[in-house]
């Protein structure tokens, strides 16, 4: 009677053990998708803001040899640099909903102000040796944005365990 009671109280607490490794393991491996696909997402949405910033950086650019040529043509390349502006914002607003890091939101918004500043609305024209210091300062601020996001995406990111087995359950 007692080794059957043994036997009993063994199955049942190996049982209970097995069940906690079991979930304790099915959460570690929750945490590690959620962390890698956290990751990817803000990788993906980093190289879109890279993009949209050196092609509104682009367009910045053309934009200031246009209106050297023909100051008239403010009317014309205004909507486009609208156009451009809209899709980075549209970048760097996924970029704040991937990650709450502040100086990284600190960078994209100093890169997006740098690349404004390329050729601004209703301010002097500037000459060429200005705007070629507006070029490397918009190219310099895309830079440490990329730069600071690599290290972001290149590390293991520290995962809330209970927002993630919040959303598990």
């Amino acid at each position: 009677m007692i080794t059957a009671l043994i036997a009993v109280a063994g199955t049942l607490l190996g049982s209970i053990v097995t069940h906690y490794f079991q979930r304790a393991s099915a959460h570690r491996a929750i945490r590690q998708s959620f962390s890698e696909r956290l990751r990817q997402d803000r990788l993906s949405a980093y190289n879109a803001f890279a993009a949209a910033a050196i092609e509104y950086r682009h367009h910045q650019i053309e934009r200031w040899h246009r209106l050297r040529q023909d100051p008239g043509a403010e009317l014309n390349s205004r909507s486009e640099a609208f156009s451009q502006k809209a899709a980075l914002k549209t970048e760097f607003l996924r970029v704040k909903l991937l990650s709450d890091d502040s100086r990284l939101h600190r960078l994209a918004d100093e890169a997006i102000e740098a690349i404004r500043g390329i050729q601004r609305t209703g301010v002097a024209a500037c000459d060429a040796e200005e705007h070629e210091q507006r070029y490397l300062a918009a190219t310099a601020a895309i830079d440490a944005f990329v730069q600071y996001a690599a290290n972001d995406v290149q590390t293991l990111p520290a995962v809330n365990a209970k927002a993630v087995g919040s959303a598990s359950q």
